[in-house]
């Protein structure tokens, strides 16, 4: 008897209750902050010290909330759970605004207040506006900090001295790999820590076709948000095969109705400009009515700019609009009421096939786990690779556990993760 035979509404509604006590359920560690300075506050939220550590990136963003902070934090947990390594989840964040030139010197004091946490049992990287390689490394430089994920190392794998230094090598030599020539953008240089997120992003989308017995070719993809997510995610999906119909960043959408071929939207990645649609494009519309770029026919919506981009209006629309599939690109896409609420989300796990952040947003996560393990490479090949096992195998199973293989995709999802994090 298949999995999703015994899937019934009891047990879907059963699952949901699950992860709302989850959601709600305290986090181990709450870390407050006020920069006499200049008035920043930043939250350290730390939901379990599951195997002796826990992990999360750096967030920073004008209005950013501890309640936000704690959400992101619960659904590290659950990432990890599928992308290894076997620790808990958590998550630093920021209320400031990222383009204040005081920015560094607001993150160097921040780090040096959470030092202790940093040093032996708390691991972190970029998020939303604070960058892994250009902001977080060279602050943890400036402090003399060994690694951004040394207190993961540490706290988990509590080597020796010698396997310490081995393990932080290989990260750095990991997540500065060049590109390799399968994965690469010619007159692009950019490394891992560049490509991989929205690598697995788009990997999640084709092993979820291609769970239907089904490719890329011709399907319609609209992509919201052209950063470190949304950019490659689109490079990759066009490489398989998909016609990126619509395009938004932050300021301006760019509508391609009939499709933009692969040569197209590696010019883009290659022309962005600070990680934006490039400016000079006669096919940019200028601050843009939102609802344009989600009412293009589409068969793929991926949602990969800021959490709660996506609430019931714009589900509505992309509903109209003819999407099946929607991609967590970004953590935590449904703008929900209050922490713990889940009523969106299960409406529109009943009307999509959705692929949470926690599986397709996993690719930094797994690079990091991969990178920790005995006999790690650090080269592109191997890391791609890496990540191609794990989401693949956290889709198929996902999709074996859903009621049918197409809808109730997130609540299986969810339910493979609780499971494997332990938690009741």
């Amino acid at each position: 008897m298949q999995y999703r035979d015994l899937w019934t509404i009891e047990s879907n509604q059963a699952m949901w209750k699950r992860y709302n006590a989850f959601l709600r359920r305290p986090p181990e560690i709450a870390v407050a902050w006020t920069d006499r300075e200049t008035g920043a506050r930043a939250w350290l939220i730390i939901n379990s010290l599951r195997g002796g550590a826990a992990g999360g990136g750096t967030r920073m963003r004008a209005g950013l909330t501890p309640r936000e902070v704690t959400y992101l934090a619960k659904a590290m947990q659950l990432k990890f759970a599928l992308s290894g390594p076997a620790i808990g989840g958590a998550k630093n964040g920021i209320d400031f605004d990222p383009s204040d030139p005081r920015k560094p010197q607001v993150l160097e004091r921040w780090y040096r207040a959470i030092r202790p946490y940093l040093q032996e049992c708390y691991g972190t990287g970029g998020d939303l506006n604070v960058d892994e390689v250009t902001e977080v490394i060279p602050t943890f430089r400036r402090l003399d900090l060994a690694h951004p994920q040394a207190g993961i190392v540490r706290g988990h794998i509590r080597p020796d001295s010698d396997r310490l230094r081995a393990i932080l090598r290989a990260l750095d030599d990991g997540v500065q790999a060049p590109i390799d020539d399968c994965h690469r953008v010619d007159g692009y240089d950019a490394v891992i820590a560049d490509m991989i997120t929205g690598y697995g992003v788009a990997a999640s989308v084709r092993d979820f076709y291609a769970s239907q017995g089904k490719k890329l070719d011709g399907v319609r993809v609209s992509v919201e948000g052209f950063g470190a997510v949304g950019g490659p995610c689109a490079l990759y999906l066009a490489r398989w095969g998909a016609r990126i119909v619509a395009i938004t960043d932050a300021e301006k959408a760019l509508l391609a109705p009939t499709g933009l071929d692969v040569e197209e939207v590696e010019s883009l990645v290659r022309r962005r400009e600070n990680r934006l649609i490039p400016r000079d494009d006669p096919r940019v519309a200028w601050n843009a009515d939102r609802q344009r770029c989600l009412a293009v026919p589409a068969d793929v919506f991926v949602a990969a700019a800021i959490s709660g981009s996506l609430d019931q209006a714009a589900l509505d629309t992309l509903q109209t609009a003819g999407v099946k599939v929607i991609a967590g690109g970004a953590n935590n896409p449904f703008r929900e009421v209050k922490l713990g609420s889940t009523r969106l989300q299960q409406w529109a796990d009943r009307r999509f096939s959705i692929i949470p952040d926690i599986t397709a947003n996993c690719g930094m996560a797994r690079t990091f786990s991969y990178l920790m393990e005995d006999g790690a490479c650090p080269s592109a090949a191997s890391i791609f690779a890496a990540v191609d096992r794990t989401i693949g195998d956290a889709v198929a199973e996902a999709v074996a556990r859903s009621r049918d293989g197409v809808t109730n995709l997130l609540a299986a999802t969810l339910d493979l993760a609780l499971d494997r994090a332990g938690e009741a």
